[in-house]
């Protein structure tokens, strides 16, 4: 029997908020600790990884989660489907493994963040054991959340009581590898025990061509804001505003992942409706996803532009103060690959079309790249001007796509209705306050507290007196699922 997709939603939620609070707490003890360069290392380190996680991976996230939920309810098709994607996915990851050791020990022998990323490339390894795809595949939100709640108290506590000064930096790189390690092995052992392995039909060339499609798109995703990273590690501000611009997106990615909680746990029942040719199911549940979404994403991500002072002093420090401007780009940079999302996950994949949309992909990145370029030609190349032309590729690939799902699809949504977009509107209000409120609060702390209250509140008084209807749906189930009952 189908899993509840509100409590699913629920234990997402909690896991993200979760990753939220133990973030505001441990960030500004490692940047304070570790300083703008040897945080900048970590930047590197972790956007170097990522290239060559791209092909160890090898698409097997949203792939397999797509696969495994079409099968999730034939046992026999379930044990074939998962052994042959980790199979796979082992080889994949051996490769990939080797070729990034023998990179960095050629491309970076003399270079004083080595060591860094040699360390940080042990999470290649550990990703082999990564099969979250399967546990969210089959819903298993619940032992998601737990699990992983747990194993961040401990990661956590012990940054607290050990990350004092720069020489603990690699003391940190090892907690943060050993936990990754731990929190994949875990994840890997509970599914073992629910989903055996059967090699009595093994296939892999069914997979390899539509996972290399997932590849393509990943891949070019690296000429967004991973090349941003790359080029300013080489500009005039080097290492220390790859920090900076690494700061800014990593407090983004935290906000960002509480809001795709409701996106991420419908993409195995959307996947599960089309493989059973339930169409009409699968279009009823994607437009109440996406008004649930955007009810929560435009205040969120016009909110975080407006207090982008005070988000990077809480995460960073006044130290990484330089991290604003390029902060308030990046709230709006999230708002649209937030809808972008939306558009590519839980439409254009989940409809096989994930060959048209990586050639999309590739036409936004090659842009970015060419603006980048051109940026360096004229000497205006800075950490703002890399993340303004990401947000304008990004941009114009949600444009792209948007036209493939309205044109080829042709599926009868209408994602940019006033009744989808009106809660962008509504957010604007939050521009006049938080400008207003900086000519009589000074203190940081107190400023973002009065701005987040009286915003929200009006936020909140908009939706009470124009009775919307989402929210009141929404307040009423969670009320429910809390055990409360409304007046």
């Amino acid at each position: 029997m189908a899993k509840s997709i509100s409590k699913n939603a629920i234990f997402k939620a909690m896991l993200n908020l979760f990753n939220i609070i133990l973030p505001i707490i441990v960030m500004p003890l490692v940047s304070r600790a570790f300083g703008g360069e040897l945080y900048g290392y970590i930047g590197y380190g972790d956007s170097l990884t990522a290239y060559f996680l791209i092909f160890a991976s090898f698409g097997i996230y949203q792939y397999g989660l797509r696969e495994i939920s079409k099968v999730r309810d034939d046992k026999k098709k379930l044990g074939q489907t998962f052994t042959s994607l980790f199979v796979f996915t082992v080889f994949t990851n051996t490769v990939a493994t080797v070729a990034y050791m023998v990179f960095v020990a050629i491309a970076y022998k003399d270079q004083p963040y080595l060591f860094t990323c040699i360390i940080l490339g042990f999470n290649i390894v550990t990703n082999m054991f990564y099969v979250e795809w399967v546990n969210e595949a089959v819903e298993n939100y619940d032992f998601i959340a737990l699990k992983t709640m747990l194993i961040r108290v401990i990661y956590s506590a012990l940054i607290l009581f050990f990350i004092r000064e720069k020489g603990d930096f690699l003391f940190y790189l090892y907690i943060v590898v050993g936990f990754n390690f731990i929190n994949n092995i875990i994840s890997f052992i509970y599914i073992k025990r629910r989903v055996k392995f059967d090699f009595s039909d093994l296939q892999f060339l069914k997979h390899i061509k539509p996972m290399f499609y997932v590849v393509i798109l990943t891949s070019t995703g690296i000429l967004y804001t991973q090349l941003d990273k790359t080029m300013l590690k080489d500009s005039v501000g080097g290492i220390a505003e790859v920090g900076y611009y690494y700061m800014a997106q990593r407090v983004t990615t935290i906000v960002s992942t509480l809001l795709l909680t409701v996106v991420q746990v419908t993409m195995p029942r959307l996947s599960n409706y089309l493989g059973n040719q339930s169409k009409d199911a699968y279009l009823v549940l994607l437009k109440k996803v996406v008004k649930i979404y955007f009810l929560f994403l435009f205040p969120a991500a016009i909110g975080l532009s407006c207090l982008s002072k005070e988000a990077i002093y809480i995460f960073g420090g006044k130290d990484f103060l330089a991290a604003v401007p390029v902060m308030s780009i990046f709230a709006i940079h999230m708002l649209v690959t937030g809808v972008e999302s939306v558009v590519a996950n839980q439409i254009i994949y989940i409809f096989g079309k994930e060959k048209q949309d990586a050639i999309l992909v590739l036409i936004g990145g090659v842009m970015n790249l060419i603006f980048n370029i051109t940026l360096t030609l004229t000497g205006t190349f800075n950490m703002v001007t890399a993340i303004s032309t990401t947000l304008l590729a990004n941009l114009i690939i949600l444009i792209l796509e948007y036209r493939l799902v309205k044109k080829v699809i042709k599926l009868d949504i209408n994602l940019f209705a006033f009744e989808n977009i009106k809660y962008f509107f509504y957010s604007l209000l939050f521009i006049p306050i938080t400008i207003a409120s900086r000519f009589f609060i000074q203190n940081v702390f107190i400023s973002c507290t009065f701005n987040v209250v009286v915003c929200g509140g009006i936020y909140l008084g908009i939706l009470l007196f124009t009775r919307d209807e989402l929210f009141f749906e929404v307040m009423n189930k969670l009320l429910v699922k809390l055990k409360i009952k409304s007046a």
